[in-house]
């Protein structure tokens, strides 16, 4: 599935979940900057910039992320979603940090 498939509330959950893996090791590195490019060149820059403002206003804090996974009910944008956190997280080498909110995610999703 392409990442330009996914719905508005997906792509909001996959932005929600992104800042997550991303700011999990305290750095943003060259890497990770390449990946969210190739993010934002999947879901073109319009798309892209809506669902980061999204998820920005929705998702306050963790608990409001975490209440909302749940709106992502389709199996292959749950699998999109779940790959590209992983590229990205394992473009500088992945750290606990990084895995730990990918894998909470799948376990949210009973993956």
């Amino acid at each position: 599935m392409s990442l330009s498939t996914l719905t508005a509330e997906e792509a909001m959950i996959l932005m929600g979940m992104l800042r997550e893996v991303v700011q999990a090791d305290g750095a943003y590195t060259a890497e990770e900057a390449a990946e969210v490019a190739r993010i934002e060149s999947a879901l073109g820059a319009e798309r892209f910039a809506a669902a980061v403002a999204a998820a920005k206003r929705e998702f306050t804090s963790r608990k409001a992320l975490a209440s909302k996974v749940h709106l992502v009910t389709r199996r292959e944008a749950q699998d999109a979603i779940l790959d590209t956190l992983s590229a990205v997280a394992a473009s500088d080498d992945i750290t606990a940090g990084e895995d730990e909110p990918i894998q909470w995610l799948a376990t949210a999703w009973n993956r």
